[in-house]
Protein backbone atom coordinates (compact mmCIF):
# COMPACT_ATOMS: atom_id res chain seq x y z
CA UNK A 1 0.00 0.00 0.00
CA UNK A 2 1.48 3.34 -1.05
CA UNK A 3 2.46 5.76 1.67
CA UNK A 4 1.69 9.46 1.39
CA UNK A 5 3.10 12.36 3.37
CA UNK A 6 0.74 13.52 6.11
CA UNK A 7 3.01 15.53 8.46
CA UNK A 8 5.03 18.54 7.39
CA UNK A 9 8.55 19.15 8.70
CA UNK A 10 7.49 21.67 11.34
CA UNK A 11 4.94 19.35 12.96
CA UNK A 12 7.53 16.59 13.20
CA UNK A 13 10.41 18.81 14.31
CA UNK A 14 8.36 20.71 16.90
CA UNK A 15 6.99 17.46 18.31
CA UNK A 16 10.42 16.01 19.10
CA UNK A 17 11.90 19.34 20.19
CA UNK A 18 9.08 19.75 22.70
CA UNK A 19 9.84 16.29 24.08
CA UNK A 20 13.51 17.19 24.53
CA UNK A 21 12.79 20.65 25.93
CA UNK A 22 10.33 19.40 28.56
CA UNK A 23 12.99 17.00 29.84
CA UNK A 24 15.68 19.70 29.82
CA UNK A 25 13.44 22.20 31.57
CA UNK A 26 12.60 19.70 34.29
CA UNK A 27 16.32 19.00 34.75
CA UNK A 28 17.35 22.67 34.87
CA UNK A 29 14.58 23.45 37.37
CA UNK A 30 15.53 20.51 39.60
CA UNK A 31 19.21 21.46 39.54
CA UNK A 32 18.55 25.15 40.06
CA UNK A 33 19.90 26.32 36.69
CA UNK A 34 17.19 28.96 36.44
CA UNK A 35 18.90 31.21 33.89
CA UNK A 36 19.19 28.27 31.51
CA UNK A 37 15.65 27.19 32.43
CA UNK A 38 14.28 30.57 31.38
CA UNK A 39 16.26 30.54 28.12
CA UNK A 40 14.90 27.11 27.23
CA UNK A 41 11.41 28.35 28.14
CA UNK A 42 11.71 30.97 25.41
CA UNK A 43 12.40 28.27 22.82
CA UNK A 44 9.58 26.05 24.08
CA UNK A 45 7.19 29.00 24.21
CA UNK A 46 8.04 29.92 20.63
CA UNK A 47 7.33 26.37 19.47
CA UNK A 48 4.03 26.20 21.34
CA UNK A 49 2.81 29.58 20.07
CA UNK A 50 3.82 28.72 16.49
CA UNK A 51 2.18 25.28 16.71
CA UNK A 52 -1.07 26.83 17.92
CA UNK A 53 -1.05 29.33 15.05
CA UNK A 54 -0.15 26.49 12.67
CA UNK A 55 -3.23 24.71 13.96
CA UNK A 56 -5.35 27.40 12.28
CA UNK A 57 -3.33 28.38 9.21
CA UNK A 58 -0.89 25.53 8.58
CA UNK A 59 -1.07 22.18 6.83
CA UNK A 60 -4.48 20.54 6.59
CA UNK A 61 -3.41 17.63 8.81
CA UNK A 62 -2.14 20.04 11.49
CA UNK A 63 -5.33 22.08 11.76
CA UNK A 64 -7.42 21.70 14.89
CA UNK A 65 -10.60 21.73 12.82
CA UNK A 66 -9.46 18.50 11.16
CA UNK A 67 -8.83 16.41 14.26
CA UNK A 68 -10.85 17.82 17.16
CA UNK A 69 -13.89 15.55 17.32
CA UNK A 70 -16.79 15.10 19.72
CA UNK A 71 -17.23 12.34 22.35
CA UNK A 72 -19.16 10.10 19.95
CA UNK A 73 -16.32 10.14 17.43
CA UNK A 74 -13.78 9.35 20.16
CA UNK A 75 -15.92 6.47 21.46
CA UNK A 76 -16.45 5.10 17.95
CA UNK A 77 -12.72 5.28 17.25
CA UNK A 78 -11.85 3.40 20.44
CA UNK A 79 -14.46 0.73 19.70
CA UNK A 80 -12.94 0.22 16.24
CA UNK A 81 -9.49 -0.07 17.77
CA UNK A 82 -10.70 -2.61 20.33
CA UNK A 83 -12.41 -4.64 17.61
CA UNK A 84 -9.26 -4.66 15.48
CA UNK A 85 -10.92 -2.55 12.82
CA UNK A 86 -8.65 0.48 13.09
CA UNK A 87 -8.97 2.90 10.18
CA UNK A 88 -5.88 5.07 9.59
CA UNK A 89 -6.32 8.81 9.18
CA UNK A 90 -4.31 11.51 7.44
CA UNK A 91 -4.27 13.50 10.67
CA UNK A 92 -4.50 12.73 14.40
CA UNK A 93 -7.15 10.19 15.28
CA UNK A 94 -10.18 11.25 17.34
CA UNK A 95 -8.56 10.33 20.67
CA UNK A 96 -5.06 11.52 19.82
CA UNK A 97 -6.37 14.88 18.70
CA UNK A 98 -7.56 15.66 22.21
CA UNK A 99 -4.18 14.59 23.61
CA UNK A 100 -2.53 17.15 21.34
CA UNK A 101 -4.91 19.93 22.45
CA UNK A 102 -4.52 19.13 26.16
CA UNK A 103 -0.73 18.89 26.08
CA UNK A 104 -0.38 22.08 24.02
CA UNK A 105 -2.72 23.87 26.44
CA UNK A 106 -0.72 22.71 29.46
CA UNK A 107 2.54 23.77 27.81
CA UNK A 108 1.01 27.20 27.14
CA UNK A 109 0.00 27.44 30.80
CA UNK A 110 3.53 26.44 31.81
CA UNK A 111 5.03 29.13 29.62
CA UNK A 112 2.63 31.86 30.71
CA UNK A 113 2.79 31.15 34.44
CA UNK A 114 6.58 30.80 34.27
CA UNK A 115 6.87 34.36 32.96
CA UNK A 116 4.76 35.57 35.89
CA UNK A 117 6.34 33.44 38.62
CA UNK A 118 8.83 34.34 41.33
CA UNK A 119 10.14 32.68 44.49
CA UNK A 120 11.78 35.93 45.69
CA UNK A 121 15.09 34.07 46.06
CA UNK A 122 16.46 32.20 43.05
CA UNK A 123 14.04 32.94 40.27
CA UNK A 124 11.94 35.80 38.95
CA UNK A 125 10.12 35.69 35.64
CA UNK A 126 10.31 38.73 33.36
CA UNK A 127 6.70 39.66 34.13
CA UNK A 128 6.69 38.86 37.85
CA UNK A 129 7.21 42.50 38.78
CA UNK A 130 4.16 43.54 36.79
CA UNK A 131 1.72 41.46 38.84
CA UNK A 132 3.31 41.88 42.25
CA UNK A 133 4.75 39.51 44.86
CA UNK A 134 1.49 37.89 46.01
CA UNK A 135 0.24 37.19 42.50
CA UNK A 136 3.62 35.90 41.32
CA UNK A 137 3.61 33.44 44.23
CA UNK A 138 0.21 32.17 43.12
CA UNK A 139 1.45 31.81 39.54
CA UNK A 140 4.47 29.89 40.86
CA UNK A 141 2.14 27.40 42.54
CA UNK A 142 0.06 27.07 39.37
CA UNK A 143 3.29 26.58 37.40
CA UNK A 144 4.31 23.69 39.65
CA UNK A 145 0.87 22.08 39.70
CA UNK A 146 0.38 22.37 35.94
CA UNK A 147 3.75 20.71 35.36
CA UNK A 148 2.68 17.72 37.45
CA UNK A 149 -0.55 17.54 35.45
CA UNK A 150 1.48 17.80 32.24
CA UNK A 151 3.66 14.86 33.32
CA UNK A 152 0.55 12.78 33.97
CA UNK A 153 -0.87 13.51 30.51
CA UNK A 154 2.48 12.84 28.84
CA UNK A 155 2.65 9.49 30.64
CA UNK A 156 -0.91 8.67 29.52
CA UNK A 157 0.03 9.69 25.98
CA UNK A 158 3.04 7.36 25.98
CA UNK A 159 0.96 4.51 27.42
CA UNK A 160 -1.70 5.07 24.76
CA UNK A 161 0.92 4.94 21.99
CA UNK A 162 2.22 1.67 23.45
CA UNK A 163 -1.31 0.22 23.57
CA UNK A 164 -1.90 1.22 19.95
CA UNK A 165 1.37 -0.52 19.07
CA UNK A 166 0.17 -3.70 20.79
CA UNK A 167 -2.93 -3.50 18.59
CA UNK A 168 -0.69 -3.37 15.54
CA UNK A 169 -0.88 0.40 14.99
CA UNK A 170 2.44 2.25 14.85
CA UNK A 171 1.74 5.93 15.44
CA UNK A 172 5.32 6.94 16.21
CA UNK A 173 6.88 6.14 12.85
CA UNK A 174 4.93 8.82 10.98
CA UNK A 175 6.31 11.45 13.37
CA UNK A 176 9.77 10.58 12.07
CA UNK A 177 9.31 10.17 8.32
CA UNK A 178 5.96 11.96 8.02
CA UNK A 179 4.24 9.27 5.93
CA UNK A 180 1.28 6.93 6.35
CA UNK A 181 -0.22 4.26 4.12
CA UNK A 182 -3.85 3.83 3.14
CA UNK A 183 -4.93 7.45 3.50
CA UNK A 184 -5.59 10.40 1.22
CA UNK A 185 -2.75 12.91 1.07
CA UNK A 186 -3.68 16.12 2.94
CA UNK A 187 -2.81 19.57 1.64
CA UNK A 188 0.50 20.51 3.19
CA UNK A 189 1.99 23.95 3.72
CA UNK A 190 5.82 24.01 3.61
CA UNK A 191 6.97 23.43 7.16
CA UNK A 192 9.97 25.72 6.68
CA UNK A 193 7.57 28.67 7.00
CA UNK A 194 6.62 27.69 10.55
CA UNK A 195 10.20 26.68 11.39
CA UNK A 196 11.41 30.14 10.38
CA UNK A 197 8.59 31.82 12.32
CA UNK A 198 9.37 29.78 15.44
CA UNK A 199 13.08 30.61 15.15
CA UNK A 200 12.35 34.34 14.87
CA UNK A 201 9.96 34.18 17.82
CA UNK A 202 12.47 32.21 19.89
CA UNK A 203 15.14 34.83 19.15
CA UNK A 204 12.72 37.58 20.18
CA UNK A 205 11.88 35.78 23.44
CA UNK A 206 15.58 35.20 24.14
CA UNK A 207 16.37 38.87 23.63
CA UNK A 208 13.44 39.93 25.81
CA UNK A 209 14.18 37.48 28.61
CA UNK A 210 17.86 38.32 28.71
Amino acid sequence: MQRVKIWDSFVRLSHWLMVILVVLMWFTAEEGYMDRHLQLAGVLGALVVTRIVWGFFGSESARFSRFIKGPKAVSHHLQELKAGDYKPSNTHNAAGGWAVVIILSLLAVQFGTGLLSSDDIFYSGPLAGVVGADASEVFSEIHEISFNVLVIFIALHVIAIALYRLRGVNLTAAMFHGKRAGVKAPKLVPGIIAIAAAAILAAAFYTWIN
